[in-house]
């Protein structure tokens, strides 16, 4: 470092930190349509001027020194700008938004003689006159920017007592919306400028003749006339109607090829709306896969998102030495391609979470194309709140949202862009439903006698112990079945999907029994299909699997509600007794696929009158900004990852590399090294595709079982290495987990074991 020089980080001088964060926000907000005011843009110039502070200076030296930089650097933007809300941009821009009774506690205790002392010792160094000329003069110290006491306190008492005191609905959820957009602004400026990169804002093409190539590739598979005729009406009707940013629905059956209509329809409407991007969610990591694999044939740009979509990305061994732009698109996660794919949890995350890093992709929304895909997959209990937050991003940013399904759960009044109902030119099936209660072995005896061991069948359960079950069950009723659940490995359920696949294709029968990771967008065909009893929209979209491509006589569609020994229905375990009621109520002994719409309508509308309302908007108006809500019901506390070491794959070695990575702990100079943190994610990101989560006390049965029995010379089957991590390895393969049905807890194990000796 320079004598008498000031630095952001090592080796960056303070004002080149300052005036290229400032410009770096300037161009992502352009690129959206974002207008900055002279406020917004000092806080972007000002955000880490305390670092200038000689005690941070000498901490980046490497002495043990703590000092709080954004405090009062945050304090010098409210006296400069009088904004509460910029102010708190900079105050939390290291870590997450506060509510905002936090806030005015904050600001209303904060100590004026301390921060006066601080800034005295702010330096005025050659550099500062940069940042003083970009701020348009005026200054030739930072103390010319501290009030004197008097005036602070009549800022404190305006800005802050007297801040919003009646909670007015529309005024909170417009600040709550700018205060986002600048911390997202601010966040990802800083972010990006820190490790060197800079704004690559791609414009969104669109190449008609990919499109038209795509579409002639799909011509010759079943119903593909059919389909292509639905997306031409779809398209030229959505060009009709949507002429300014909006909520929309787009409700086809599933099979109707709603991911290239979506698509389509988003391509032909983004140059009359001037959109920025293209945003497609999907509910699940499974499908967005295979969505962005569309995506990518129509788009020259396009990024997948989640949490497993970057090892490939960086696993390549020249990802040490990456660009910085690419390394920080891999690290957090922003969206900076014009299309993203990318999962409802990501979504959730950008839109609600206060966290600072979770919200740094929230001003891309602004002037997108967000496609919904199967929205019913939010919790009913935020479907209100979360139509609000559609309509003031619509109304505010210019976002227009597409809420794309077979079932529209009416989260928001938006106009629809199918012109007609759509119906599949024959009915594809039909539905059964068993009033009786069944136990599994009864279940088996049924599908038995319905044809399940001669033809293609899939048998969905609701919970992983009442699959491997009726795995079981059905082996012993002479079928070699499948098995898909979150207790396998992505690996191998890949694999698994692939193998059912190809029997599909060259017309094999098959057998499958699986968990709720087979409902929606899974191209697979089955002649038969029961379901245990389940939500209705669930129960339809496994349908959707019944004669998919409409190439076999009428498909039947089985629904029955199976117990356990105890009586107690397997549906209890996980769903919400409210969806299990109503579906109850509007289910008929028999019906077909034409019936479906009007029982899903009366579903959700009964559904929502039934749940109370979560907090979700009420948040928002009422200055909770800190506040989350998840998504989806957190994970039991017990519940760790197990790590797979399937040496039969010739993965062993490897996976031992990186769970030697993950395990090594950072020391103080790796914690913020960019380098050092990316490459323990980037292995954590690629040990997840070998491993699984199972609740704690079922891996701790496996090791009392085993009594730490040794393979080989010195490795247990079944070891704990951290608390949330777990390694399967050598004879624990097979017994403890099996390539076929992935885990499998001790006491089904025994029922296996009695199985295989038979």
């Amino acid at each position: 470092m320079e004598p008498g020089e000031i630095y952001s980080h090592k080796g960056k001088k303070l004002e080149d930190h300052l005036l290229r964060t400032a410009a770096i926000a300037y161009k992502m907000a352009d690129y959206v349509g974002i207008a900055l005011g002279r406020e917004e843009q000092e806080a972007f110039l000002l955000h880490d001027l305390a670092k200038a502070h000689p005690l941070f200076q000498r901490r980046l030296a490497g002495e043990h020194i703590r000092f709080g930089h954004a405090e009062p650097s945050a304090a010098l933007i409210f006296a400069r700008t009088g904004s509460l809300i910029c102010a708190e941009a900079v105050r939390r821009h290291h870590t997450a938004l506060e509510n905002l009774t936090d806030i005015k506690r904050f600001w209303g205790n904060y100590n004026y003689n301390k921060w006066k002392d601080t800034v005295k010792r702010l330096p005025w160094w050659p550099g500062a006159a940069r940042i003083e000329r970009e701020m348009g003069g005026g200054i030739s110290r930072w103390l010319d920017l501290l009030p004197e006491e008097e005036q602070w306190e009549d800022l404190i008492f305006s800005g802050v007592e007297l801040y919003h005191p009646d909670g007015i609905e529309e005024e909170m959820a417009a600040d709550w919306l700018k205060l986002r957009l600048l911390y997202s602004l601010l966040v990802a400026a800083d972010r990006l400028e820190a490790v060197g990169g800079d704004v690559a804002n791609v414009v969104l093409a669109i190449d008609k003749a990919k499109l038209d190539k795509y579409i002639s590739s799909l011509r010759g598979r079943k119903l593909a006339q059919w389909r292509s005729r639905v997306m031409e009406e779809v398209v030229a009707n959505a060009l009709n109607i949507i002429k300014e940013p909006g909520v929309y629905t787009l409700t086809l059956p599933t099979g109707a090829g709603k991911t290239l209509t979506g698509l389509q329809a988003a391509m032909e409407v983004a140059g009359n709306l001037k959109a920025a991007s293209i945003i497609y969610v999907l509910p699940f990591v499974s499908l967005v896969e295979q969505n962005a694999a569309v995506a990518r044939e129509l788009f020259a740009a396009v990024m997948e998102d989640h949490h497993l979509s970057y090892t490939n990305q960086m696993a390549d061994e020249g990802a040490e030495d990456q660009d910085p732009n690419r390394r920080f698109l891999a690290f957090y996660r922003y969206w900076q391609e014009p299309v993203i794919v990318t999962t409802l949890a990501k979504l959730w995350e950008v839109l609600f979470s206060p966290r600072a890093n979770d919200t740094m992709s929230f001003h891309r929304l602004s002037r997108a194309i967000v496609i919904l895909d199967e929205p019913q997959s939010i919790p009913a209990t935020c479907w209100q709140g979360f139509g609000k937050m559609l309509t003031l991003l619509s109304e505010r940013l210019g976002t227009t949202f597409i809420l794309m399904t077979a079932t529209q759960p009416g989260l928001a009044t938006g106009q629809e862009l199918v012109p007609r109902p759509v119906v599949f030119p024959t009915v594809r099936h039909e539905f059964h439903w068993q009033k009786s209660r069944m136990s599994l072995e009864e279940a088996a005896d049924f599908l038995v006698g319905r044809g399940a061991l001669t033809s293609d069948c899939l048998i969905v359960l609701n919970t992983r112990e009442a699959a491997l079950r009726m795995y079981l069950a059905m082996k012993k009723r002479g079928a070699e079945p499948f098995f898909l659940s979150a207790w396998l490995t992505p690996v191998h359920r890949e694999e698994i999907f692939r193998v059912l696949k190809e029997k599909e294709q060259k017309g094999e029968p098959r057998c499958l029994i699986a968990t709720q990771v087979i409902e929606a967008g899974i191209d697979l065909d089955f002649a038969m299909v029961f379901r245990d009893l389940g939500p209705m929209d669930s129960i339809v979209q496994v349908a959707g699997r019944c004669n998919r491509n409409a190439g076999r006589q009428r498909g039947q569609v089985y629904i029955a509600e199976l117990v356990d020994e105890n009586g107690r229905s397997y549906a209890s375990y996980i769903y919400d007794s409210t969806l299990i009621n109503q579906t109850r109520n509007v289910l008929r002994e028999h019906f077909d696929e034409r019936d479906c719409g009007e029982i899903i309508k009366d579903y959700f509308s009964a559904v929502q009158a039934a749940v109370k309302e979560s907090d979700l908007w009420r948040n928002i108006r009422e200055g909770r900004w800190g506040e989350y809500i998840d998504l989806y019901v957190e994970k039991r506390p017990d519940e760790v990852m197990l790590v797979v070491d399937d040496e039969a794959e010739g993965e062993g070695e490897r996976l031992q590399d990186l769970l030697t990575v993950i395990c090594s702990p950072l020391g103080s100079e790796d914690k913020n090294n960019l380098k050092a943190v990316e490459k323990r994610r980037r292995a954590f990101r690629e040990i997840t595709r070998h491993a699984i989560s199972v609740p704690k006390k079922y891996l701790e049965e496996w090791y009392q079982r085993e009594g730490g029995m040794i393979y080989g010379r010195e490795e247990p089957c079944i070891r704990e290495l951290f608390p949330y991590l777990w390694l399967v390895q050598g004879e624990g393969i097979g017994r403890i987990y099996r390539r076929e049905t992935g885990f499998v807890p001790v006491k089904i194990a025994a029922l296996i074991e009695e199985d295989d000796h038979d």
